[in-house]
């Protein structure tokens, strides 16, 4: 399914390479051929099949969506406080995802997780991060409307073995007022720096690391819509106990 898309023949891998290097983080403009991120783009802004999932004072929440609106309408007033306040509590995050429906129901997901696990780009990215461990990409779509928000975090998780994450931001026109922009943390807890998103750029940066996306904001005009998700490895990589991840987590992020 992922073989109609494609990288772009722009792509200048050893330049990537030695930029990652720096700082072990990189915007990469133009990932994919032009046509084929329109098209990409294109089933994203049509699919109407999402979930919002809520994590906000120690509580989990998941509510199925018809396009903008609850699948159940009953649970609408509720789903409209959650976009407000994260229902009073202390919000770790609020954002729209669509996961892959596999072979029963195959949707954009499925395209974008076949793509990102063909050689071509898998075989990407061990050259631009010069990391040989890189097996295989997991992928969901994600939307942030007004008030959607990822707060800070460093993508540790237990016996993911996560590698690097990835962000394929496919809106096609954004303005940096708008918010949801990724940003970087730097010791002293200032932001190091931001990228908003720009259509058809690859983030690519390695866990842990701290970062967020700040709250979108009232008068956004269109939806965050991007393809999110983490390189990793068959093999133990990072925390793969819970006392391991909070140990993890308690140490400087950088």
């Amino acid at each position: 399914m992922g073989g109609d898309l494609n990288l772009s023949s722009s792509l200048d891998p050893d330049a990537l390479r030695t930029a990652f290097a720096v700082n072990r983080r990189l915007h990469i403009p133009g990932l994919l051929a032009q046509a084929n991120a329109d098209r990409l783009a294109d089933r994203l802004e049509a699919e109407r099949s999402w979930t919002t999932i809520v994590a906000a004072g120690g509580d989990y929440f998941e509510m199925p969506l018809d396009g903008r609106l609850a699948a159940d309408p009953s649970k609408q007033s509720w789903l409209d406080a959650v976009a407000v306040d994260g229902r009073g509590r202390a919000t770790q995050y609020v954002y729209d995802t669509r996961r892959p429906g596999g072979s029963d129901d195959p949707n954009v997901v499925d395209q974008a997780l076949a793509f990102l696990n063909g050689a071509p780009f898998l075989d990407l990215m061990r050259g631009v991060t010069g990391d040989d461990r890189i097996d295989f990409a997991d992928a969901q779509a994600s939307r942030y409307r007004p008030g959607h928000i990822l707060t800070a975090h460093n993508d540790l998780s237990v016996g993911k073995n996560r590698l690097y994450a990835y962000v394929l931001n496919l809106t096609r026109e954004w303005r940096a007022d708008w918010g949801g922009t990724l940003v970087f943390y730097g010791d002293d807890g200032h932001v190091e720096q931001g990228w908003v998103p720009g259509f058809n750029a690859l983030n690519l940066f390695a866990v842990p690391i701290g970062h967020a996306v700040t709250q979108v904001a009232a008068h956004a005009a269109t939806d965050r819509l991007s393809i999110v998700g983490w390189l990793r490895s068959h093999t133990p990589v990072g925390p793969q106990t819970r006392e391991e991840a909070v140990a993890a987590s308690a140490r400087p992020v950088v």
